[in-house]
């Protein structure tokens, strides 16, 4: 499945996701392993975007955004979300293997780069307002010093995932752009051989995205972490997930 930790960093934003790809049967639940080499942050014209879930639909939106153009008169994420939700259950995917799907991209707008989580569930809360039937998706904006961490199985224990938020610090706070960036390399081997150790799902190696807030400047690198990590037991499940 998927490991991602987005962090606002005030000056920067950060992203870091794990490398594996699970093959999951939409019937049984049954999830085999398909590849450790999957790019899962993808790159466009304004930030990066990651996503947990059903691969087919993730990489759909990531399409809308990487064909973004800045001739476009409006950017209609929502809109693009909404519309491959609608595609995927027409072409057979059931509700229930999307509705814990969530979304996590950056957006430079000419001042400054955002950090937002959009996720899938309230595209698919139906409520009532005069008189019609209407949804309510939500985006919400990943404050300073706030992270946010999807994966398959939340851990039991927290506190590395606490630590690292406890520890979050600005490029400001740092000598050098290469200190920096070598402390958050650190920091996240940590956080992904942790929980390696208890979601096989994941690897434990993973691609780590930088921006700039102030200039939308950026930086992507593969970071190798090699641990011995959980065999992926055969009876691994979708539906067996710890949330």
């Amino acid at each position: 499945m998927t490991m991602i930790v987005a962090a606002h960093l005030e000056d920067c934003i950060l992203i870091a996701a794990d490398k594996r790809a699970m093959l999951c049967n939409l019937e049984t639940g049954a999830m085999h392993l398909s590849n450790d080499d999957e790019q899962k942050i993808r790159l466009w014209n304004r930030g990066a975007i990651v996503g947990t879930g059903d691969t087919v639909f993730v990489n759909r939106v990531g399409d809308y955004f990487i064909n973004f153009q800045e001739s476009d008169s409006q950017f209609k994420q929502m809109d693009a979300i909404y519309e491959e939700i609608e595609r995927r259950i027409l072409e057979g995917v059931p509700q229930s293997h999307l509705k814990n799907n969530s979304l996590i991209f950056s957006i430079f707008d000419g001042e400054m780069t955002g950090l937002y989580l959009v996720p899938i569930e309230p595209f698919f809360n139906v409520i009532e307002k005069n008189g019609q039937k209407i949804i309510q998706p939500e985006m919400h904006q990943v404050t300073p010093y706030c992270i946010d961490v999807t994966c398959f199985n939340m851990p039991p224990d927290m506190s590395c995932l606490q630590n690292f938020q406890h520890h979050l610090r600005s490029l400001s706070s740092f000598e050098s752009e290469l200190e920096f960036i070598g402390y958050y390399i650190s920091q996240l081997k940590q956080v992904f051989v942790e929980h390696a150790q208890i979601d096989p799902s994941i690897t434990s190696s993973f691609d780590l995205y930088i921006q700039s807030c102030s200039t939308g400047k950026s930086i992507a690198m593969h970071v190798e972490n090699l641990r011995l990590s959980l065999p992926i037991p055969e009876n691994l499940n979708y539906w067996d997930r710890n949330s």
